[in-house]
């Protein structure tokens, strides 16, 4: 998932110089700062609508960096680009820049979590997706993430409550009943989880979200037939 910000405008900065060098030359700096900012944006936003060209869309980041090197959005959406590209260590470094420099950014922890968890490390992805969730408690593709990485672990009473509360705060995450459906299979409990997979395909679920819910229903039918 790409991120993005709200467009804010600068405040006007009113310098009266008196005649004076020195404010003149700070107010031609902040000139040049300006510019640099707005070039920046422009290169982020065009890298952030060019989603199927991940390759573009690090060389735009890494543009965009070069001229406003401490925006953590922009390491927070490059990190995702480089995941793209299976380049799993640099995308881990820009995750953990986006938290240095937006520690208070939920979708960071999530994403470094998100790493952890496909590298097979889910007891240190555990942390990530709490930290996420503590700084935004209607976060629910991690309260889901984190339900996963429980249930890779063993510990399905955790796994089970994540994914329950994760429907709780948005029942439009459809990923969520997914999930419930495989641990309603794992507990031989099919027609319940035939219900969740039917009830995603009849909400036009994203094509990766549906192929899922379609792979689980049909084992669903093969199992119930059992």
């Amino acid at each position: 998932m790409k991120y993005h910000r709200k467009k804010q405008k600068s405040p006007r900065r009113w310098v009266v110089t008196l005649g004076s060098l020195r404010f003149e030359t700070q107010g031609v700096r902040y000139g040049v700062k300006r510019r640099a900012e707005e070039e920046a944006e422009g290169l982020f936003y065009e890298a952030y609508w060019d989603d199927e060209h991940p390759e573009r869309q690090v060389e735009l980041f890494s543009q965009s960096l070069a001229l406003n090197p401490r925006d953590g959005i922009v390491y927070l959406n490059r990190g995702i680009a480089y995941d793209a590209l299976g380049d799993m260590e640099r995308a881990l470094a820009d995750f953990e820049q986006a938290i240095r420099l937006c520690p208070k950014r939920a979708e960071a922890y999530n994403n470094r979590g998100y790493l952890r968890y496909k590298q097979g490390k889910y007891e240190q992805a555990i942390p990530d997706f709490t930290k996420a969730v503590e700084l935004n408690p209607e976060y629910a593709q991690a309260f889901c993430s984190r339900g996963s990485a429980y249930g890779m672990l063993g510990q399905h009473e955790l796994a089970m409550a994540d994914i329950e509360m994760a429907i709780e705060v948005d029942p439009d995450f459809q990923l969520a009943y997914v999930n419930r459906a495989a641990f309603y299979m794992n507990m031989d409990r099919f027609h319940e989880a035939e219900e969740d997979l039917q009830d995603v395909l009849e909400r036009d679920p994203d094509d990766s979200t549906r192929a899922l819910a379609e792979k689980y229903l049909a084992i669903c039918r093969e199992q119930g037939k059992n």
